[in-house]
């Protein structure tokens, strides 16, 4: 066995050092966990910052705990709940 070709243990898995010539890793598909990063939908303070074109609706008031804002922990809006089922209807015809 070269050092360039190995197999990996009890499965006969064969690579070589280096990218792969093909540009796809088998490798890669198999072996390893992909994540996802998905970032919320639209909220109502998402609403709200662009209707008033800044974030400082989002401040709160001296004294004001932050559980006593209007827009503390917000809820997604219509359009907001309507992205969030068409990304789960994507999400679950995808192969990975």
């Amino acid at each position: 066995m070269s050092k360039s070709t190995s197999s990996m243990l009890e499965d006969n898995f064969q690579f070589s050092l280096g990218p792969p010539n093909s540009g796809f890793s088998l490798f890669l598909a198999e072996r390893t966990k992909k994540v996802h990063f998905i970032r919320h939908a639209e909220g109502f303070h998402n609403v709200e910052t662009t209707k008033q074109g800044t974030n400082e609706c989002l401040h709160h008031a001296p004294g004001q705990g932050a559980r006593e804002h209007p827009l503390w922990d917000s809820r997604l809006t219509d359009k907001g709940i309507a992205q969030a089922k068409a990304l789960k209807e994507h999400l679950a015809h995808r192969p990975s």
